[in-house]
């Protein structure tokens, strides 16, 4: 009879998919992180990971003077050129809004909007008589 009854607890519980996936990552994690800091403490993985910088950063150099080289055969801006040329752009943009703003509190009529009116060279024609 007890056994009976422990098994009918058992189907009563039914089973739950996330829960069950929520404890295998769980239990993952714990034994990656397990695994990862014993392998992180030695000085090994520091050497190794301080020469795989080292590597790394090598090539990124390596990479952008070839790249330099490269654009400059073909007549083409570099990164830096563009940086360079869009701050130099914003520096233009915030000059020419100054003046503008400069001109509109002037009371100047140019600076708002309006347009000059064109000046009389003629001079009416005369009458005969």
């Amino acid at each position: 009879m007890q056994r009976r009854w422990h098994f009918f607890r058992m189907v009563q519980k039914e089973f739950d998919p996330v829960r069950a996936w929520q404890d295998f990552v769980q239990k993952w994690e714990i034994e990656i992180n397990e695994w990862s800091g014993k392998l992180t403490e030695s000085e090994q993985f520091s050497a190794i990971m301080g020469q795989a910088t080292k590597l790394n950063l090598v090539a990124q150099k390596a990479w952008a003077d070839q790249m330099e080289s490269m654009l400059q055969a073909l007549n083409l801006p570099s990164k830096v050129q563009i940086e360079s040329l869009a701050e130099r752009l914003d520096r233009i943009e915030d000059n020419i809004e100054r003046m503008r703003l400069a001109m509109e509190q002037s009371g100047e009529p140019e600076a708002a909007g309006a347009q000059p009116e064109p000046r009389r060279t003629r001079k009416p024609p005369r009458k005969a008589g």
